[in-house]
């Protein structure tokens, strides 16, 4: 797995969820940000991730954002929206709790549109979550070696 060396912005307001995913993820070797609150992961990306060009300036840049989209203050569409504004290459990774409200809440064109890479059903396996992100991981890899 490669997700070493990762640097993952985390959105969850199930704190147990978060602690659980973020725990997993550094226990793979990944740099993880959780937050509860989705404004205060806003104002952390806003100050640490808005380098569009992550790869060559590594200090403390977003690769990917894990986010659930039913949340207090903001929800994941409406975050994902004002994070494409400043950086439209950074993947997402949008997250529910129920398969049916994937296509019911969202549009797919929306979900083209703000270049979601993914979104997943809850209860989440987190091995399959993992397999998810490294996939991204390798398109990274590869879109860094082609340019």
């Amino acid at each position: 797995m490669i997700v070493y060396l990762l640097y993952i912005l985390l959105l969850d307001d199930d704190e147990d969820f978060l602690k659980l995913v973020q725990k997993y993820f550094q226990s793979k070797g990944a740099h993880v940000n959780a937050y509860s609150e989705p404004l205060l992961a806003l104002q952390d990306f806003m100050k640490n991730g808005t380098n569009s060009n992550s790869n060559n300036n590594h200090n403390h840049y977003y690769d990917l954002i894990i986010s659930d989209i039913r949340m207090p203050e903001m929800n994941g569409i409406e975050l994902a929206s004002i994070i494409r504004k400043m950086n439209k290459d950074i993947p997402i990774i949008l997250m529910t709790a129920s398969s049916s409200s994937i296509r019911e809440d969202i549009d797919s064109s929306i979900l083209k549109f703000l270049k979601i890479e993914d979104v997943i059903a809850k209860p989440i396996k987190l091995k399959e979550l993992l397999e998810k992100v490294n996939t991204i991981k390798q398109k990274m890899v590869v879109k860094q070696h082609n340019n």
